[in-house]
């Protein structure tokens, strides 16, 4: 499936919805609100999706609204409709990955694992590093003067598909609508569109690699950018550079805005103040009604007001430019509060989601999968983490209370099962419903121990049972299923090991991965379910030393321990692997199959054996992934833990970090994966749920044999 029908996949529209719904805003020309769309939200997507695939498919025109900020000033945005939202959400989602990839470290906006404040910090840095003298600079009408032709151009160094390229082209060219009159972009980028952050960064991608090769440090965020240097003349170089290379991409500074300035006499970089060692925010109003109500996407997650106030500058002309030097006049100053920055943040959230390791699956030729009769697409999960808040039935909602307060309301339909971690309540209201619809509740420890499971048996399926149990009892049929489930394990295991020592070939993990090949030779030989069990262990064993040099000593892991898990990360391990257990848990529920039967796992009392041997292969590739992420990515730290003082008792996460690890780990489980056994490209849940069918029918008799999901 090649990039522009990973756009257009009714799987990547439905999550890019989910993304410009949680995001609000207003309708576009259309009046068409995010509500209204929603409705037979399924029959739109589908729609939206042959248009596109059919060449049917035409932007409509921007409906362009002016905001009065506080200073008096017009800030003016372009709002798509709500379907060119979801499409435009659909595009960065798929594309920001392979353009993020190319992207510079100093570049903070509108990225994954980038802020603010990480710029800030990165601004403190080099300060103390010795980078005193600073070129603060300001680039004139940056989105209103992006050159369409140089933009695509770049684009294309990295997207070779032709229908991509025109997609976007369409997006850049609209006509924009304005009291009535229409008129057509010829250049800039529409502020309010959700593609708009991430062609921002790529068009000034070529500066950042300029400065950089000249060994100029500067930190960017959007068009808002410092260069730090450690002298004078330097910071008079960089400033004479950086008109140069913005001069190639038809772009200028705003000469009175831009100064040359030490760290003693103080200066104003994203809402924060600089001076000397001290480091400021100062006070600001807060948005008025109508701004907050009409701004479509101008909210970064830290729900920050990206302000910049600059010193005014007194100088000559005379003084600027001479002999290819600016020297700027630090002449005494006066704030005065000037245009904020402005862009279209909705990418963020939608590029959270996207954690893959590479994108081969681009490149492979998929049939997709289509919504099916018999569910939606995507099992939505609930997850209730609040200690002291109630779950509550109102109307055609959930509603989650504390202390008699709403503070979130999600409508009936777009839960599939609802996970209850510590003292939270349910009302018998919402418990009836739950049962009624055949909705599972699972209950578990704030810490994510398994107490029990609320659950209607409507569905029970006893001849399917009975013939699991025959199964289960035909013991060379259980050890094939057996054998093809740990080869899948230890090869999606290995792959995963594979992905990441190709970017960190230090490690030198070649010795592991011989030993794991030759575990996995031995594997057609084995003749019962005690040597299958330990080949798997021995595999497992070299898999997590493997791990473990992945990740690096200071998380002072040194080997897998569940009971209890004694550090952060078997710690995450832990909590990752009861996510996914449930997921599987209620997939296997839904296709009739009995979770207490299984194959490769012994039944014994308490043990849901059918989904600890459904989720073997999944470990890896979802849970292992995503604990590497966060550790290698810093996204979380020791500090997050609460770790105990002896290796008997159980490491904690706080109530931050599991919300960090449940954002990660769903945004994994939404991301897109080839499945060879059907040739579908779909999502993780999708993949669990195609395996689940898959093996009801292996165990019906339907299918002469399993196909297990392995990654290449």
């Amino acid at each position: 499936m090649g990039l522009f029908e990973e756009i257009c996949s009714f799987n990547t529209l439905l999550l890019a919805f989910d993304r410009v719904e949680e995001n609000g805003g207003s309708p576009g020309i259309d009046n068409v609100t995010i509500e209204e769309f929603s409705i037979d939200l399924k029959t739109r997507l589908l729609e939206l999706r042959k248009q596109l695939l059919d060449g049917t498919y035409s932007s409509s025109p921007l409906r362009k609204v002016g905001i009065q900020k506080p200073d008096g000033k017009i800030r003016w945005l372009s709002i798509p409709t709500v379907k060119d939202r979801t499409i435009q959400t659909s595009a960065a989602m798929i594309l920001s990955p392979i353009l993020d990839a190319e992207f510079e470290e100093c570049s903070f906006a509108y990225r994954k694992n980038k802020s603010v404040q990480k710029a800030v910090h990165k601004v403190i840095d080099l300060r103390d590093k010795g980078y005193t003298w600073v070129v603060d600079a300001d680039i004139r009408s940056f989105f209103d003067e992006i050159n369409h032709a140089l933009l695509i151009e770049e684009i294309r160094k990295y997207i070779k598909e032709d229908r991509v390229i025109e997609l976007i082209k369409k997006w850049l060219d609209a006509d924009v609508v304005y009291k009535g009159e229409k008129t057509r972009l010829t250049k800039g980028l529409p502020q309010g569109s959700p593609i708009s952050p991430l062609l921002s960064n790529l068009y000034l991608d070529s500066f950042d690699e300029a400065l950089m090769e000249e060994k100029f440090r500067h930190v960017r965020f959007a068009d808002d950018f410092v260069i730090l240097c450690k002298d004078k003349p330097d910071a008079e170089d960089a400033l004479e550079l950086t008109e140069d290379v913005l001069k190639k991409l038809k772009l200028q500074l705003n000469a009175e805005e831009t100064r040359i300035v030490h760290f003693n006499q103080g200066f104003r970089y994203l809402g924060m103040d600089f001076l000397r060692s001290m480091v400021y925010r100062p006070i600001y109003e807060d948005k008025s009604d109508s701004e907050q109500e009409t701004a479509l996407n101008d909210v970064s997650n830290d729900k920050e007001r990206l302000r910049r106030t600059k010193p005014e500058i007194t100088s000559k002309p005379a003084d600027t430019v001479r002999k290819k030097k600016r020297h700027m006049n630090n002449a005494e100053q006066t704030t005065s509060e000037l245009p904020d920055t402005v862009m279209a943040m909705a990418l963020k959230k939608a590029m959270e989601g996207a954690e893959r390791e590479d994108f081969d699956f681009l490149l492979e030729e998929k049939i997709e999968i289509e919504p099916t009769a018999y569910s939606d697409p995507f099992l939505r999960t609930l997850y209730l983490l609040e200690q002291g808040a109630v779950l509550r039935k109102e109307d055609e909602r959930f509603v989650i209370t504390k202390d008699d307060r709403a503070i979130k309301e999600i409508p009936l339909i777009k839960v599939d099962q609802i996970l209850i971690f510590g003292n939270i309540q349910i009302t018998t209201q919402a418990m009836k419903f739950c049962l009624e619809e055949d909705v599972p509740i699972i209950l578990l420890s704030s810490s994510g121990k398994y107490f029990g499971t609320v659950e209607s048996f409507k569905s029970v399926t006893i001849a399917l049972h009975k013939k699991q149990f025959e199964r289960n009892d035909d013991r060379k049929f259980a050890l094939n299923i057996g054998r093809t489930i740990v080869r899948a394990k230890i090869n999606n295991s290995k792959v995963l090991i594979q992905r990441y020592a190709r970017k960190r070939k230090s490690l030198n993990l070649e010795s592991e991965i011989h030993a794991i090949n030759l575990l996995v030779d031995r594997l057609p030989s084995i003749s019962n379910h005690e040597e299958l069990m330990g080949i798997e262990g021995a595999a497992s064993s070299r898999y997590f030393s493997a791990f473990r040099a992945l990740i690096g000593e200071e998380w002072d892991f040194t080997k897998r321990k569940k009971n209890p898990p004694p550090d952060p990360v078997n710690s995450l391990l832990s909590y990752g692997y009861t996510l996914l257990f449930y997921n599987v848990y209620a997939m296997i529920r839904m296709h009739g199959l009995h979770p207490y039967v299984g194959l490769l796992h012994s039944i014994r009392e308490g043990h849901p054996a059918l989904v600890s041997d459904m989720m073997e292969e999944f470990r890896a590739p979802i849970v292992d992934a995503v604990v590497i992420n966060l550790i290698t990515r810093r996204s979380l730290k020791k500090e997050d833990f609460i770790i105990p003082e002896d290796e008997r008792s159980l490491c904690l996460l706080r109530d931050n970090t599991r919300k960090i690890f449940i954002k990660a780990f769903e945004g994994k489980m939404n991301s897109s994966i080839a499945h060879e056994a059907t040739g579908y490209q779909v999502d993780y849940r999708r993949c669990i749920d195609l395996q689940v069918q898959a093996m009801r029918k292996v165990i019906d008799g339907k299918l002469s044999e399993y196909k297990p999901m392995m990654i290449k």
